[in-house]
């Protein structure tokens, strides 16, 4: 009888200890999951209702003819936000990679300075650019940094100002694109990459806007392997958003801030602290 018990006592302590290990286990799992996602939810902006939006309404217009006039419009308006007298810009990227967000990118800009984090899951740079006398543009590194990838911009020096350092390989393509039209206030640039894919841009400028953190420009890029821009496959697009806010935007700096926060310092921490706040 009292072997009996025994042997029930220790299987009651193995069920036990093995619920432990798996409760063990799934907490693991939360947590690394939770690190993964460490940036702030926005793996939302993939997959989502607005990306069906995006279709349709590029399936309705993929035949029409080039629109010169708009495509002008559109890079004129960019200008103008650039351009704008006391012009102080802050700028969120959030960059999906093949369905999975990696990258999460905060910037000021000025007329003399791109200044920013540059967030990628658990790795974090920061970034200084900044406009000499002669008006050539210089990368300011930092231990620990890798290389920007920006640094191609810098060889150029009729760039008037830290947008256009972060956003020039994109005018320059959307230069080379074929305007599709407009839809929703949306104008729609189909391009040709150096890949031989096809990347769309939905650009959409909003004017008289009445709070300092209502953005301006919202650029979505879609990249197809076969032109379809359809979720047949997951490998065959790539999502970026940037949401360019004129007047500055308390969201960014604080997002700017609290992801600068999580990090080890580096060389340029206090610099971009400083032009956040």
């Amino acid at each position: 009888m009292r072997r009996k018990r025994l042997m029930a006592w220790l299987f009651v302590m193995v069920l036990f200890t093995t619920g432990l290990l798996c409760g063990c286990s799934k907490n693991t799992e939360q947590e690394t999951e939770t690190e993964k996602d460490n940036l702030g939810n926005i793996g939302k902006i993939l997959r989502s209702a607005d990306h069906a939006r995006v279709i349709k309404e590029y399936e309705s217009l993929k035949g029409n003819e080039h629109n010169e006039a708009q495509m002008e419009k559109v890079l004129q308006d960019l200008e103008d936000l650039v351009h704008a007298d006391k012009s102080n810009i802050m700028v969120d990227m959030r960059i999906g990679d093949y369905g999975n967000v990696e990258v999460r990118r905060l910037y000021r800009a000025t007329n003399s300075s791109l200044t920013g984090v540059e967030a990628r899951k658990e790795q974090i740079n920061t970034v200084s650019i900044v406009r000499e006398k002669n008006k050539d543009w210089r990368s300011t590194s930092a231990e620990g940094n890798e290389s920007s990838e920006y640094s191609y911009c810098l060889e150029r020096t009729d760039l008037e100002h830290g947008l256009y350092v972060l956003l020039d390989a994109k005018l320059d393509n959307m230069k080379k694109g074929i305007c599709l039209g407009e839809v929703g206030s949306k104008t729609y640039i189909l391009v040709d990459d150096l890949y031989n894919r096809k990347v769309l841009y939905v650009v959409g400028c909003h004017k008289d806007k009445q709070y300092k953190n209502d953005w301006d420009m919202n650029i979505v890029q879609f990249i197809s392997s076969d032109g379809s821009f359809r979720d047949v496959n997951r490998e065959v697009y790539n999502v970026e958003n940037t949401f360019i806010y004129r007047n500055g935007c308390d969201e960014v700096k604080a997002e700017a801030l609290r992801v600068m926060n999580m990090y080890p310092g580096n060389g340029l921490n206090k610099k971009v602290k400083k032009a956040f706040k």
